[in-house]
């Protein structure tokens, strides 16, 4: 799939479909953690990240989580009914498929196959930013509307202290 810088970003369609409210801030591109940090100009503690693993076969899986958090891989395996060794990073054909970029990765997408887990804390942070399948834009959207529009949503405990 081709990225048109054009194109209306996939997660911004299915906001502006539910009548969602968000906003949307342009950026350079950011692919890493370190990125987030230095370019973007919010706190990192109101964002949520979204780590994007092939799971059982057919189906992609997405982690969303408070941005600062740690992924606890063995909760995300049992949010969705699977073993951690099954688990694995999605590679950029996988996010393409999904018609987002690395860096950009959004817990909304339209596409099939798709299980979305929430950190339990999401829903409760309020506003926050999050990917917009585009690594140059940022969503700002509730974190209750982000729930209630990922495709097969779920909510589990899938962060782990910081070491």
């Amino acid at each position: 799939m081709t990225h048109s810088r054009d194109a209306v970003p996939t997660p911004m369609r299915i906001l502006d479909r539910a009548g969602a409210t968000y906003a949307v801030a342009t950026h350079r591109a950011i692919r890493t953690s370190d990125d987030v940090a230095t370019l973007l100009d919010f706190p990192v503690t109101r964002s949520v990240k979204t780590l994007a693993f092939q799971g059982p076969p057919d189906t992609v899986v997405l982690a969303v989580l408070p941005g600062p958090a740690r992924l606890d891989y063995r909760g995300l395996a049992e949010a969705v009914g699977t073993a951690r060794s099954r688990l694995r990073p999605a590679d950029p054909a996988v996010l393409d498929a999904l018609d987002m970029e690395p860096g950009g990765a959004s817990p909304l997408t339209d596409a099939d196959g798709v299980i979305t887990v929430f950190d339990v804390a999401v829903a409760g942070m309020g506003p926050v930013y999050c990917g917009s399948g585009r690594n140059d834009r940022t969503l700002q959207v509730d974190g209750r509307d982000l729930l209630r529009l990922a495709r097969n949503p779920r909510e589990a405990p899938i962060t782990r202290a910081a070491d």
